[in-house]
């Protein structure tokens, strides 16, 4: 468990004689995080080695950041704990290993006499996480939203999933002196992780704007000031589609590392 206390927070201080109020920042905010995690550890036998880990955290404070509350403040401050931006509630990490040493300890095949896949191993990384939390929202505006629904992050993303994947291989050059060579992929599956969403819709690709009341009003001044209504929709979906809402997608690492 770890507590934070004073963090920093837009802060409106009101009323002030002749400006009425202002704003600035002070230690205000506190929060905290409470976490479980257990682990299993299989050490290598043989060939292989496995690590899976499991945590659950509860992250909430009064606010994420030092501008979280911006625009709240004309009445005081929140007291009122909520999940923090960075909450996730689980983790689940799995680390595979299979590894073929080498000298007496090869297990591996051979082809004539020669010990192909001595210090040759692949490693499998696997990474599940639950979805952070955010504010949904009523009524769409273009790339964004008006009017809370429920609760101050009150709503969660979609799990993201990553599967990494290294096969390498070291050959001993000199004595003392050995070579690394490796091939890495990130995403090995190319899913498309969601990490951010419009607060309307709850989706990475839609706003929910272009099918609102709001919308379609926007649609008919563009077609009554003689725009181009076809012109408007398609910059909308090119900008609509934001490359940061969106994990990396699959890379492939091919080097090397010398050790001596």
């Amino acid at each position: 468990m770890r507590e934070m206390r004073d963090m920093i927070q837009v802060r409106t201080f009101f009323p002030v004689p002749v400006i009425s109020q202002y704003t600035t920042y002070d230690n205000l905010d506190f929060g905290t995080v409470k976490g479980f995690s257990f682990e299993y550890e299989l050490r290598r036998t043989g060939n292989t080695s496995l690590m899976a880990n499991y945590t659950i955290q509860f992250a909430e404070g009064t606010g994420s950041d030092a501008n979280s509350q911006r625009g709240l403040t004309s009445r005081g401050n929140l007291r009122t704990l909520f999940p923090l931006n960075f909450d996730e509630r689980h983790r689940i990490n799995l680390n595979f290993d299979y590894r073929f040493l080498s000298g007496n300890a090869y297990t591996g095949p051979e082809f004539m006499g020669a010990k192909i896949l001595a210090n040759t191993g692949i490693n499998f990384q696997g990474i599940a996480v639950s979805g952070r939390p955010y504010t949904a929202q009523q009524t769409p505006l273009e790339l964004s939203g008006a009017q809370t629904i429920g609760s101050l992050n009150g709503a969660r993303k979609p799990w993201t999933l990553s599967v990494n994947l290294r096969v390498d291989k070291t050959f001993a050059v000199t004595k003392g002196l050995d070579v690394n060579v490796y091939c890495r992929v990130s995403n090995l599956l190319d899913r498309r992780n969601v990490l951010a969403v419009y607060p309307v819709t709850g989706s990475a690709e839609d706003d929910g704007f272009l099918a609102s009341a709001n919308g379609q009003d926007k649609l008919q001044t563009i077609q009554t000031s003689a725009r181009l209504v076809d012109a408007y929709l398609a910059s909308y979906q090119w900008r609509i589609l934001n490359p940061g809402f969106f994990g990396g997608p699959r890379h492939i690492f091919i080097g090397s590392i010398v050790n001596f």
